[in-house]
């Protein structure tokens, strides 16, 4: 075993002083169409380094730098070859010049050749083709496809049901990988933002990505789906999905056979490498909600829904609670669905509604329900009536909007405990009445009395005057206070900035509840809500409009620093991420909605 040791050293050492530095470039093809993809590889027989690529502006690059490395005997001589290699097509029609590129090897710059690439209109010529008589040529197969081929034999594929939809509408997207080689694995796979679309996965059943067969325009290749996603476009627009890239891990035969032991030792015909791909982006055209026939209470839910709304008793006493029940079953973004507004009696003392969720993403989309439970008290007997409970959807097949009733509940309330919930409006005696005790004889004082001089009377005092015209003092300045009030009530922006932190402590109310429970997506779900919805009433932004690029430049406007935006849009697209990719959303949610309330607090100190 030594002296074969010994041998294999000397071989090397021979075949690197004796083999000349040769670093060449080939194409697959040097006559292609429009958008065909080629190969492009750079050879080069010895160790190099700081390898300097040509400028490729006239093509598009799908693929590369893929590396190769192959070892060989020849005569007794080790040689070794090092490749790189590119997967290209052309832009435009033209003879194209690839100029040489350059790499160091032992100090020295070597130059390749340059190469003339020909880009028809039509179908190219096939330059070389196969000779069946030529033992030397490898056979094409499809389990075993020719290295100057990947183009052909190795893609990855972004596919949508639809790329013109309305807003809100589902579209379904997914993420495969064809291959005619023997897949091995893949590494640092990049699926896309879906910047400016809702989304929710479908889970996979199977812990290992299961291999079916796809004919695409004759022929069959191998796909792994690595991704299937739901999305709603949440504005209107040209919206652009971003390629999806994987490094895809084949076994693919090598170039040539095996020689002799050694070259079966070092691999035999076959090779693992590496290729970079990427799909390509997609352009969803993104349709407003039409403006004609919107109902009034209509709150963006886009699918096909139904509803149901029951009260869990129709006769109870002055302060005891009654329960009502609106629940929403259907398919389409139900997720993003909220409490419908409901107008109870103005002697029913209510509460915001309890949410529970039952939603699913599946083969046949996002469904499920949403169930919302209002709680309302009424203080005061009598007979009332719950009505107007309506929930409106847009159907993207019917393409209009449903809007679905319920019946009128009405509720009978009886006088509460010990004359409790009186018709009156107004009622001082609370559960019983005052008692006065020991009445008739008083104890007697033993501490310090304060005594008054004769004739020094409350009456006609400076106080007793005080007191007589305070009330008229009092009233004119609740009228012009109420006055101020209404004039400020006039401007409906400044109405809705002072409220916007308000209204956001109530949104972060809801996600403290989820942090207690541990509940991850729905505690993102409330605090994208919360910046949302804090940042578009603070800088009276149409929910149309609200979009990132809109929120930054409102910001910018309003003087805040740049630190305090970034930090804004760091959290939404944490939040954003949380849905279709949680593995890569980390950090303590304590931390997030502390610095989320931090986050607020910033904003509103510098708007300016």
């Amino acid at each position: 075993m030594k002296k074969i040791t010994y041998i294999l050293l000397l071989f090397v050492a021979i075949g690197n002083t004796a083999i000349a530095q040769k670093f060449t470039a080939s194409a697959s093809k040097t006559k292609v169409a429009v958008g065909e993809t080629f190969q492009l590889t750079y050879s080069l027989n010895a160790n190099g380094s700081n390898f300097k690529m040509p400028a490729l502006n006239e093509f598009d690059v799908y693929s590369g730098p893929n590396q190769s490395t192959s070892m060989s005997f020849v005569n007794g001589a080790m040689s070794q070859s090092i490749s790189l290699s590119y997967i290209l097509s052309a832009k435009k029609e033209g003879k194209i010049t690839i100029q040489p590129g350059s790499v160091s090897v032992n100090g020295a710059a070597v130059q390749s050749n340059s190469l003339v690439i020909e880009v028809v209109k039509g179908s190219p010529t096939t330059q070389n083709p196969q000779n069946p008589n030529n033992p030397n040529q490898q056979q094409q197969n499809p389990t075993a496809p020719s290295s100057e081929d990947v183009g052909n034999n190795l893609f990855v594929k972004t596919t949508v049901n639809k790329t013109k939809v309305y807003q809100g509408e589902q579209i379904t997207i997914t993420h495969k990988v064809y291959t005619r080689y023997q897949l091995r694995g893949f590494q640092d796979i990049k699926f896309p933002d879906y910047t400016g679309f809702w989304s929710q996965d479908v889970p996979s059943n199977n812990q290992q990505i299961q291999l079916t067969n796809e004919n695409v325009d004759g022929v069959v290749y191998s796909v792994a789906e690595l991704k299937r996603t739901y999305l709603f476009p949440q504005r209107s627009g040209k919206l652009t999905i971003e390629p999806m890239k994987v490094e895809v891990v084949v076994r693919k035969q090598s170039n040539r056979q095996p020689r002799d032991i050694f070259d079966q030792f070092f691999g035999g015909g076959y090779v693992d490498a590496n290729y970079s791909v990427k799909s390509k982006p997609i352009t969803i055209d993104v349709i407003p909600l039409p403006e004609a026939n919107k109902p009034a209470g209509f709150a963006g839910a886009v699918g096909d829904f139904s509803f149901k709304a029951e009260v869990n008793k129709d006769k109870v006493k002055a302060n005891d609670a009654i329960n009502l029940t609106v629940t929403i079953t259907g398919k389409g973004n139900i997720k993003l669905v909220d409490p419908l507004k409901v107008n109870f009696p103005e002697d029913f003392e209510t509460y915001d509604a309890k949410t529970k969720e039952n939603i699913s993403a599946t083969v046949n989309g996002v469904s499920g329900s949403k169930t919302f439970d209002y709680l309302a008290i009424p203080r005061h007997e009598g007979d009332y009536k719950i009505s107007d409970i309506n929930f409106s959807y847009f159907d993207p097949e019917k393409k209009q909007y449903i809007t679905l009733p319920s019946p009128e509940f009405k509720i009978h309330v009886d006088k509460g405990k010990d004359g409790e919930g009186g018709a009156s409006v107004f009622n001082p005696r609370n559960k019983e009445d005052v008692k006065v005790l020991g009445n008739d004889i008083r104890y007697i004082k033993t501490n310090n009395i304060i005594l008054r001089p004769k004739e020094n009377y409350f009456f006609g005092s400076t106080l007793f005057y005080l007191g007589l015209i305070s009330p008229f003092i009092l009233f004119l300045a609740f009228i012009i206070i109420r006055r101020k009030r209404i004039e400020q009530n006039k401007d409906v922006v400044a109405v809705k900035s002072r409220k916007a932190t308000k209204m956001a402590k109530k949104q972060l109310l809801l996600a403290e509840k989820h942090l207690k429970s541990n509940n991850k997506e729905s505690f993102y779900v409330e605090i994208f809500k919360a910046l949302y919805g804090y940042v578009g009433n603070k800088l009276n932004i149409p929910t149309a409009n609200l979009n990132k690029e809109t929120i930054t430049d409102s910001l910018r406007i309003k003087g805040v620093t740049e630190a305090t935006i970034q930090q804004l849009m760091s959290t939404l697209d944490n939040c954003e991420f949380a849905h279709y990719a949680p593995t890569t959303v980390s950090g303590d949610l304590k931390s997030i909605y502390y610095n989320t309330v931090e986050l607020i607090t910033k904003i509103e100190n510098e708007i300016k």
